[in-house]
């Protein structure tokens, strides 16, 4: 797999720029526009697409009673799934999110009938995020959650998000990254920008499809697909 700096390099000489010695520690105004681009460009991938681990993450919530719960210090979104929330129980019953603080303020107040769990996130990056449930989860209660991290290199086998070591390994597809990186470069120098923009998101949209796993035409309506979630599990299981 690359380097983050052999990535970068083939960026610069594409774009004809200096290729610095370290791009860690170098400060020239090229170096530092090309790690904006990247900044930028691995930004929209992590929004866009729920890649594979270490990038997208599974945590446990084991239950206190009470309302709110912090998510991980490298959480960025939730994964785009009908399953990114659901019980750790026989039933597997998957969460149901709520958008709005008038709809959660109007649940809390009114209650609800039923077994359902809802939930909602709320936070920012710099203060970090937490997921809040309701009904509130009992210590004997645990809860998966399906979630997007910042990761997109790893060091010395660590994932992480920070470009601090010349060796990190890009986690990302190279050269996804490097359309990125180029049609940002040249649409802020004035340059024709907009083939190799069309070329980025056509190589986007096929790693988009890749991590789907519909592969048919259905004229009848939308396509389901069958989860492991479909197949029913009692509450209880007696013994044999």
């Amino acid at each position: 797999m690359a380097t983050v700096a052999e990535m970068l390099d083939k960026v610069a000489r594409e774009c004809r720029a200096p290729v610095p010695n370290n791009w860690v520690s170098s400060l020239t105004t090229t170096s530092m526009d090309l790690k904006d681009y990247l900044s930028d460009t691995i930004d929209e991938l992590l929004e866009r697409i729920d890649w594979p681990d270490p990038i997208t993450k599974d945590t446990t919530i084991t239950g206190t009673g009470d309302e709110d719960y912090d998510l991980p210090a490298d959480f960025k979104r939730l994964t785009r799934d009908p399953y990114t929330v659901y019980e750790t129980t026989t039933t597997r019953r998957p969460g149901v999110p709520i958008s709005s603080n008038g709809a959660w303020t109007a649940l809390k107040q009114m209650g609800s009938a039923g077994g359902d769990r809802y939930f909602r996130t709320s936070g920012n990056e710099e203060d970090g995020y937490q997921i809040s449930f309701y009904r509130n989860p009992s210590a004997s209660e645990s809860i998966t959650v399906s979630y997007v991290s910042t990761n997109w290199l790893s060091t010395d086998g660590t994932a992480g998000a920070e470009f601090d070591d010349v060796n990190a390994i890009l986690l990302l597809p190279r050269r996804l990254v490097e359309e990125g990186m180029i049609w940002r470069f040249r649409r802020a120098k004035g340059q024709a920008y907009a083939d190799r923009l069309n070329g980025y998101e056509a190589m986007l949209a096929r790693h988009a499809n890749d991590k789907r796993v519909i592969r048919r035409v259905d004229i009848t309506g939308e396509a389901k697909v069958r989860s492991p979630f479909d197949i029913p599990v009692p509450d209880y299981i007696p013994q044999a």
